[in-house]
């Protein structure tokens, strides 16, 4: 499996450096490379991609409060001539750290890891893909199914699950519970809502309406929702 990624250096000649070092690489393939985290997101948010690979370590940014706030969205590889960011990095719960110079072999062992967990998530979804999602919620756990849930929202360090009889409010990130809930039903409209596209009534260019909820629909997921619902 070849996996896409980016990469996030303000360092011209580091990225020169890392383009030609991956030219002939067939386990990942660099869809482009930054010099800013701004710059990097205005692509992330038209293009998806299996990880990261970042020096956090801007002039004029604050690189690891960026990495922090992504880590939820995507696997993030850390590329620093810092030993002590290691430690930081995998605080704040990136998938793996490759001190600089950039080393092509340790490269192809986080490919490796990397091919690894998405091997074994087919693996199990193609052995079991059960029709419901099972949560810890006032120290029970509870069975919910895909269809009765509308949908999700973030609430810090929680998420509230909502259904047409019940809501749950429960401890796990919306990284989580969007990888628990299949994507052919479930579309994430905006960085705090997930919302379930079979309950959908109808929308607009700004939000999503469900029953009585309206739901906020982001301006950079727009046209993906859209095509989504025209296709379902």
């Amino acid at each position: 499996m070849k996996l896409s990624f980016i990469l996030i250096d303000e360092n011209l000649n580091q990225r020169e450096t890392i383009r030609q070092l991956l030219q002939n690489e067939n386990q990942a393939k660099l869809l482009g490379d930054f010099k800013s985290t701004s710059s990097a997101q205005d692509f992330l948010d038209k293009t998806t991609v299996d990880f990261i690979l970042i020096d956090p370590n801007f002039s004029s940014e604050l690189g690891f409060n960026w990495v922090e706030k992504k880590c939820d969205l995507h696997n993030i590889i850390i590329l620093s001539g810092r030993t002590k960011d290691a430690v930081k990095a995998f605080e704040v719960g990136v998938f793996d750290f490759i001190l600089k110079p950039f080393n092509l072999k340790q490269f192809k062992r986080s490919l490796s890891r990397l091919n690894n967990t998405y091997y074994i998530q087919q693996k199990r979804a193609s052995i079991l893909e059960p029709n419901y999602i099972e949560v810890r919620c006032d120290f029970m756990t509870e069975r919910i199914e895909h269809e009765n849930i509308q949908y999700v929202e973030a609430m810090g360090d929680y998420v509230k699950i909502v259904t047409e009889k019940r809501k749950f409010v429960v401890l796990i990130s919306m990284k989580k519970i969007e990888e628990l809930l299949p994507k052919k039903f479930f579309f994430r409209t905006h960085k705090s809502f997930i919302v379930n596209i079979k309950k959908v009534d109808n929308f607009s260019f700004k939000e999503v309406v469900l029953g009585k909820n309206t739901i906020p629909l982001s301006r950079l997921r727009k046209h993906e929702f859209r095509k989504l619902m025209f296709d379902f």
